[in-house]
């Protein structure tokens, strides 16, 4: 069943214009054909009442939560080649809350203010999408796109940095994951292709951030980004 982001008001779904083209000329509904909507995390089932105008009706509410109870922001260095793209995807996938892209030391992408723009709402349009095919009840934020030393501003309960080449204590991200509260803000930092440098660690560090482990084996950085999802969706589904 298709499921849409929309304005539900008076018993009625009102769909974008863009979804209404995807709805009646790319998916060929008929009348009487049910569809789901979510409007501000409340779940809907509907049905095409009329297509021409489009009318859809309001069935039912539907309760079915989807979203964690911890909000994971995961914040990314933008990549080449569209890897970020599959951040984006798979951590929307995952239960992601936020997204947080930004230009570190080693960033192989430069933007300027305009063009960071632009990529901050493809990317937006690429995390609905994703939260319409995985039957999410919240589509994540995509924050604007920073450079590193602006990102500490952030707001969270715990902070954690992927990164390793320090001589002191290193945490392991299971055992950190595991003892998160219900409705805390929880913002994981993964650099780019090359890492972090060290004094973009040791800056994070004065700013409160923990330097977490992600196992014996070097990560590809969109990899890095998956992974820590996938726990952290792990251990909070399972609680």
């Amino acid at each position: 069943m298709e499921r849409f982001f929309a304005k539900v008001a008076e018993n009625r779904a009102f769909l974008s214009k863009e979804d209404e083209h995807h709805l009646l000329n790319v998916m060929r509904a008929k009348r009487g054909e049910k569809i789901e909507v979510v409007d501000e995390g409340d779940l809907y089932l509907c049905e095409i009442s009329s297509l021409s105008p489009l009318e859809i009706s309001v069935l039912n509410e539907i309760n079915r939560p989807t979203e964690l109870n911890v909000h994971l922001i995961l914040g990314f260095a933008l990549l080449k080649g569209g890897h970020d793209e599959l951040v984006l995807m798979k951590g929307t996938e995952l239960g992601v809350s936020s997204f947080l892209p930004f230009i570190s030391e080693r960033t192989i992408i430069r933007l300027d203010q305009k063009e960071r723009k632009k990529r901050q709402e493809r990317f937006q349009k690429i995390v609905s999408n994703a939260s319409s095919q995985s039957k999410r009840l919240a589509t994540p934020e995509v924050m604007p796109i920073l450079d590193y030393k602006n990102i500490f501003d952030i707001s969270a309960d715990h902070r954690y940095l992927a990164y390793e080449n320090l001589s002191g204590e290193v945490f392991r991200l299971a055992e950190e994951f595991s003892s998160f509260k219900a409705g805390e803000r929880v913002l994981c930092l993964v650099g780019p292709e090359g890492g972090f440098s060290k004094k973009e660690a040791d800056l994070a560090i004065e700013n409160g951030f923990s330097p977490i482990s992600l196992g014996k084996r070097i990560l590809r950085a969109e990899t890095a980004s998956i992974y820590i999802s996938s726990v952290f969706s792990l251990l909070e589904e399972n609680k």
